[in-house]
């Protein structure tokens, strides 16, 4: 169906902004690290029941994975921490809307990368939307009492580079997606889901175990 794109886009736009919101009340008892953490910690057993849930309706094995879908998708994960970090670093310095703005440049920066990267072209239609989309978010996130409020050097840094880093794995979760040639689309995307959520989770619960063990305590007791 031609429209789903549409669909999941709005689910997942909903999803994300709850979600956002919800890490940066952790910041405050987990530190960055630990809230970016929870993110991945709690998610991959969902993306695992949705990811059964698939192979049961579609009565398809889980795709053999290869050694350029697991680096596209390491590369991926890896860049979705650094962003998730960075995203909570600038919501601690400026308020959420404002650091949602800047964060916000990530489908400029996704065409850019995705054109590099993938040699995805754009097309004038598409430029189109694009800029009307993140004009939108922009002109809505703006204070509209004190422009002040809005540029700080350091969260003005921390949110663009958390956009290029959220484009970065953006890109790099397509290219595992389409490495990995599943017959099925949403197979193909959740298996690529699961493994990046895993990947994140080892890592992220290794450093908290060999750095800083309160807050892998902390987490589970939030």
């Amino acid at each position: 169906m031609p429209w789903l794109w549409a669909v999941f886009t709005v689910m997942a736009s909903g999803g994300q902004v709850l979600r956002n919101a919800m890490q940066k009340e952790l910041t405050a008892t987990l530190g960055t690290v630990g809230a970016t953490h929870v993110r991945f910690l709690f998610g991959l057993p969902f993306a695992i029941i949705f990811l059964t849930l698939v192979l049961g309706a579609t009565g398809l094995p889980v795709p053999e994975l290869n050694s350029a879908m697991i680096a596209w998708t390491t590369a991926a994960a890896l860049a979705q921490i650094a962003a998730t970090a960075l995203l909570l670093a600038a919501m601690q310095a400026r308020s959420f809307v404002v650091t949602t703005a800047y964060a916000k440049t990530e489908p400029v920066q996704v065409a850019v990368f995705g054109l590099a990267f993938l040699g995805d072209k754009v097309t004038a239609g598409q430029s189109l939307a694009i800029v009307v989309a993140t004009a939108g978010v922009l002109t809505m996130s703006w204070p509209k009492t004190d422009a002040s409020e809005a540029f700080s050097w350091k969260p003005a840094a921390l949110g663009i580079a958390s956009g290029a880093l959220f484009a970065i794995a953006a890109i790099g979760y397509r290219g595992g997606i389409l490495a990995l040639a599943a017959p099925n689309f949403v197979l193909g995307a959740t298996t690529t889901l699961v493994l990046g959520l895993a990947i994140q989770t080892v890592v992220l619960t290794t450093y908290l175990a060999l750095a800083d063990r309160p807050v892998l305590v902390a987490i589970f007791r939030a």
